[in-house]
């Protein structure tokens, strides 16, 4: 990497952290961080998630996405999820706007259910090293082969999620983790899943998996009426804390926010309550497929319509209404959650502005994830 390259990397990153600690001080006049949903479609059939059953039609053109990266040029951290976003077949040509686009951008991050290892691969070789200072793909995996293909209800898909993350795996300046998300369905299995992951991956570090549990989103995963998934918080926190002993001290930045996100879904896991401010609608908001904007994944609470302000966030985003409903957010006045999704930007501006302890202390008689 040359020198130059070098600079705008942590002249990106330094700016990220800036943003989020005036975020934690101040509401800013427009998003950091932005979750967007590029499509509903999916291949797969997931046990935990009903995204797979919407049938979507117009959703958001390849020139309103376009749009949106070019009338929105502050976003300095982006989270493009679906759906599969690799089945949408003008995926390079957003891929190429968010790179090339948003000159500010430190984190690209997006999900993949690996399964079109070729059309993955090819299309992360293009943006690889380009735009933002860190890439970050997920390859979502629930378990061994049985234990994967039955969940996720696709056969061959184990083999063809293993195969992707090698493949991404060695591409340079890409950083490929995956994601293993804890259900009832697979509960008490991590370490088998771990050792199966191990056996197909050469060199897998307990820290190459991210951990997260189901929870429920009526917009979002359109599960809020699968309460059989939501595992028995009990033991998910038995299980979680196996995995942090695993971890083991955290020895960067990044394992040291992942250390943190950990700490604090074992206290959502008591207590039910997000257990720190939320910076959803004060540093970040999701995006749908249509361009309709939430406070984030969970809060099924629409705010806006992007196909009516020229596929511009800051007349929703500056909204009496909005900022009404971020201050309830920030008090805590919403459905509770604790998913990566949302969590990260809120450590990272609570951490800063040195308002990292939980708010929370004293544990409700039931955790199990609400409806959300």
């Amino acid at each position: 990497m040359n020198n130059r390259r070098l600079v705008e990397r942590i002249t990106r990153s330094a700016h990220v952290g800036v943003a989020l600690l005036q975020s934690t001080a101040t509401r800013p006049a427009a998003p950091l961080k932005l979750n967007f949903c590029l499509t509903y479609w999916c291949q797969y059939r997931c046990k935990t998630c009903n995204i797979w059953k919407r049938r979507p039609t117009d959703e958001l053109t390849t020139d309103e996405v376009i749009a949106i990266v070019r009338e929105n040029p502050n976003i300095t951290w982006v989270d493009l999820t679906g759906g599969e976003i690799f089945l949408r077949p003008d995926i390079d040509e957003i891929l190429d706007a968010v790179v090339s686009g948003w000159h500010r951008l430190a984190l690209l991050h997006f999900p993949t259910n690996g399964f079109l290892t070729d059309r993955i691969v090819r299309s992360v070789e293009r943006i690889a090293g380009r735009g933002p200072a860190q890439t970050v793909v997920t390859v979502s995996l629930d378990g061994d082969e049985q234990t994967n293909d039955r969940i996720r209800g696709i056969t061959g898909g184990f083999r063809r999620q293993v195969e992707t993350f090698n493949a991404l795996r060695r591409i340079p300046g890409i950083v490929t983790v995956f994601g293993v998300t804890l259900s009832s369905y697979n509960l008490g299995r991590f370490a088998e899943t771990f050792e199966a992951c191990a056996r197909e991956c050469p060199g897998l570090t307990i820290n190459d998996v991210h951990l997260n549990v189901a929870q429920v989103s009526s917009h979002y995963y359109d599960n809020s009426g699968s309460s059989t998934m939501q595992p028995d918080p009990v033991k998910v926190r038995r299980e979680l804390a196996e995995y942090r002993r695993l971890r083991g001290r955290p020895r960067s930045a990044t394992e040291l926010l992942e250390s943190t996100y950990l700490g604090r879904l074992d206290e959502f896991l008591q207590t039910g309550r997000t257990p720190m401010p939320c910076h959803a609608l004060r540093a970040s908001c999701f995006i749908d497929p249509w361009g309709v904007v939430y406070p984030c994944i969970t809060y099924s609470k629409p705010i806006g319509y992007l196909r009516d302000t020229g596929m511009r966030l800051d007349p929703i985003w500056n909204n009496l209404d909005t900022q009404q409903l971020q201050g309830e957010i920030w008090k805590g006045q919403c459905p509770q959650c604790w998913t990566a999704c949302e969590a990260y930007q809120s450590i990272l501006g609570n951490v800063l502005a040195g308002r990292g302890r939980s708010r929370h202390r004293t544990a409700l008689p039931s955790a199990q994830g609400r409806a959300r």
